[in-house]
């Protein structure tokens, strides 16, 4: 004769069952976001959400339960969009110990739901200039990989083409059509995927970071740094040491 399991109904009332039915739309239009890409349009989402849905009644546990399905919704996303696997299961990891050790309340559930929509979408950014030097031509798999072997020497495409000796304006639509976006978009990549690896070495400050990779100034580098990816370069540097941390797990 087979077991059967046998649970405790949840207790909830109406109002917490019209929440969570409200959160799983959201939830669904947030994976919709992650898989196209679109950052602002998931804060924007989030946002109107909270101005409708008040949560100060809602009990810890549910909320709790909503975050956990969310961070697993954007990590199986990140599998069926065939994205780096690995790196978002750490992630997951990350996030499930951290509300097992520091359960979210009313008052921290919205700040934890933007930094786990931020956190996972700006890990998106690793795959959005990925270059195969596979059928390049020449002079783009040089510049190419000039630029990623060099991210602290870097300035603007004018001075990678003038130290590789190859010609400016040819070059420059060579790279755009091979490569499907500019020389000094892939050198701004380069430079904030390089400025995130200097973050999480806590001994170099902002200032330092901004310095070594040429910015105009802190300020520039600050303002620069949050268009792109969302965060302050301080932020940023809170949140991803989980990367860490997280593998001590």
């Amino acid at each position: 004769m087979m077991n059967i399991a046998r649970f405790t109904p949840l207790r909830i009332s109406s109002s917490e069952q019209e929440f969570i039915l409200n959160f799983s739309l959201l939830e669904h239009d947030l994976i919709h976001f992650f898989k196209i890409r679109d950052f602002d349009h998931a804060i924007s989402r989030i946002n109107k959400f909270k101005e409708v849905h008040p949560i100060n009644w809602i009990d810890a546990e549910i909320l709790n339960q909503l975050l956990l399905g969310l961070i697993g919704s954007l990590t199986a996303a990140s599998y069926t969009h065939n994205l780096n696997l690995n790196d978002f299961l750490k992630l997951r990891l990350y996030f499930f110990n951290f509300i097992k050790k520091s359960p979210c309340t009313s008052s921290t559930f919205w700040p934890l739901s933007n930094d786990i929509i931020t956190t996972y979408f700006n890990l998106l950014d690793n795959f959005d200039f990925h270059v195969s030097y596979q059928n390049l031509s020449k002079q783009v798999a040089l510049t190419a990989y000039y630029i990623s072997a060099h991210p602290q020497e870097l300035t603007n495409s004018h001075g990678v083409l003038h130290t590789l000796n190859l010609n400016n304006d040819y070059t420059q639509k060579l790279f755009k059509k091979e490569l499907g976006f500019s020389i000094n978009a892939y050198i701004q990549h380069i430079k904030l995927s390089e400025a995130k690896r200097l973050l999480l070495q806590r001994q170099l400050s902002v200032g330092k970071i901004a310095s070594l990779l040429h910015f105009y100034d802190t300020p520039t580098f600050s303002k620069t740094f949050k268009k792109a990816v969302g965060l302050s370069p301080l932020k940023y540097r809170e949140l991803n040491y989980l990367s860490l941390t997280s593998q001590s797990y």
